[in-house]
């Protein structure tokens, strides 16, 4: 029950009715930026979820760096924009991120934010079936006829 209050001292107010710095670290700003985007017990705010978000990206926090990209996609908090979701994906795709692989491969394949290309929507759509990213996995299994097998932990 009180595994996450730690989580919530950012919302509490000092003494002068000012809020409390967001923390520094960027996992817990991306842990508490999706708590808020997600809506965690009736706590929904998504402008509140960009700021942590954007503050955890600019520390270069793959998970953070593709929520906000989704929060451009959608529309929540700010306003749709394709493009600056591309650039947000192609950020966390290019650290590696499968989620973020994966979408970038769908918007390259829609052409949605950015010019279509079939071959880079496949790039990393393979991209991320090798990281083990399911639906990626899916995707190649039926375009090629095949399965990608889960990547080993060694």
């Amino acid at each position: 029950m009180y595994k996450y209050f730690w989580m919530l001292l950012p919302l509490l107010a000092n003494a002068d009715d000012t809020l409390i710095q967001p923390p520094i670290n960027a996992e817990t700003q991306y842990e508490l930026g999706m708590r808020y985007a997600r809506g965690v017990e009736d706590q929904r705010d998504d402008v509140r979820a960009k700021q942590l978000l954007e503050s955890a990206a600019e520390q270069d926090h793959s998970k953070a760096i593709y929520a906000l990209g989704w929060l451009y996609y959608s529309g929540r908090g700010v306003k749709a924009d394709n493009h600056k979701a591309v650039e947000l994906f192609r950020r966390a795709a290019r650290n590696d991120l499968p989620e973020a692989q994966y979408m970038l491969g769908i918007m390259y394949g829609q052409g949605k934010g950015i010019t279509r290309d079939g071959s880079l929507s496949l790039y990393w759509i393979k991209q991320a079936a090798k990281k083990g990213h399911i639906a990626a996995q899916k995707m190649v299994g039926k375009l090629f006829g095949m399965s990608i097998p889960p990547p080993v932990n060694p």
